[in-house]
């Protein structure tokens, strides 16, 4: 029975989790310079990063997750919404 109550609460962690969507208005219109200022920061959040090693020489470090930065840009978006 207790190993029954255990796997019981592991499931009810999970369980119920709301996704909730934003949604733009359809009609929303953004001028070609914001759009290429947008595609030029998205490129540079999740470019690799360039360090350097203990003896200077560069070394190419990891890249952010494109879906995590992306996720952050829509919700720094809600303000075009009216």
């Amino acid at each position: 029975m207790n190993d029954f109550n255990k796997n019981f609460e592991t499931i009810l962690e999970g369980y119920g989790q709301r996704m909730v969507k934003v949604r733009y208005p359809s009609k929303l219109r953004l001028s070609e310079k914001f759009i290429r200022a947008f595609r030029e920061e998205f490129k540079r959040q999740t470019a690799p990063v360039m360090t350097e090693d203990d003896d200077g020489n560069p070394m190419e470090g990891k890249s952010r997750n494109k879906r995590q930065v992306l996720k952050e840009f829509q919700k720094a978006l809600t303000f075009l919404a009216p």
